[in-house]
């Protein structure tokens, strides 16, 4: 009976320690909302040139009040490596999908940010379906859409001066 609990507590030792990646947040979608008090094709306007500045375009349809933008490389606000005691941000890479939509006393702009970070297979624990390397959702931490929701009112407020809006995090 001593001899199992001295082997297992020498194979629990040799246990390899967890890799930061099995702490990676849960993918949750957190769309960001805003709505200015002006008309849609002002709205429109402000978005698609703050939106089409901050990332290239691969869709947007004005009749919908629908902007997709490419994939953009860039830095986690939220997931970061840890080397010798630094905090270096992970690099990911991230999308927008933007609905403006007018509400009858305003115009709402939804934003949601899909971001995804690169991981080997090992790290994540995945199956070899041929790639080592696999794009992984993670949330975002909404600072790009509030940063960029932030710009659409200022850029309107220039434009056509004055006015509340209320971003709704």
């Amino acid at each position: 009976m001593l001899r199992f609990v001295l082997i297992s507590l020498v194979a629990a030792g040799c246990m390899p320690k967890t890799f930061q990646e099995d702490a990676l947040p849960v993918f949750v979608e957190r769309p960001v909302y805003a709505t200015y008090p002006f008309d849609f094709n002002s709205v429109w306007e402000a978005t698609l040139e703050v939106v089409g500045d901050a990332a290239p375009l691969q869709t947007f349809e004005p009749d919908r009040g629908y902007i997709l933008t490419n994939w953009v490389n860039g830095s986690s606000d939220q997931i970061y490596k840890n080397y010798g005691g630094t905090r270096i941000p992970e690099s990911v890479r991230y999308r927008l999908e933007v609905e403006v939509v007018n509400t009858g006393n305003g115009t709402e702009v939804k934003m949601v940010n899909e971001e995804q970070i690169e991981k080997d297979m090992i790290s994540i624990d995945a199956v070899f379906t041929g790639n080592v390397y696999h794009w992984i959702d993670i949330p975002s931490s909404t600072k790009k859409e509030h940063a960029l929701l932030e710009k659409i009112g200022a850029l309107i407020d220039q434009r056509q001066g004055g006015g509340n809006y209320d971003l709704q995090y």
